[in-house]
């Protein structure tokens, strides 16, 4: 009985949104050609991977304030 419990618990997953998931991968991306970019030199590369990585936080944090204010609005019903 409490192992079913304790197997339970480890498997609760976390409802995102597919933009979060996006959202952190754009953020993810980003910051590889940031870093390969700062790497070799190229600030053109590092300058896109800024601009993805800034993009990606901000669609994941977007989404994720979305969602958290659309849950707080069902619950509150």
């Amino acid at each position: 009985m409490r192992e079913i419990c304790i197997l339970a618990l480890l498997k609760k997953k976390i409802a995102m949104p597919n933009s979060a998931r996006a959202g952190i991968a754009i953020l993810v991306i980003g910051a590889i050609l940031m870093g390969i970019g700062s790497y070799q030199d190229r600030g053109a590369l590092s300058l896109y991977g800024l601009i993805m990585a800034i993009g990606g936080f901000s669609l994941y944090m977007i989404s994720s304030v979305y969602i958290a204010r659309k849950n707080k609005q069902s619950y509150s019903k």
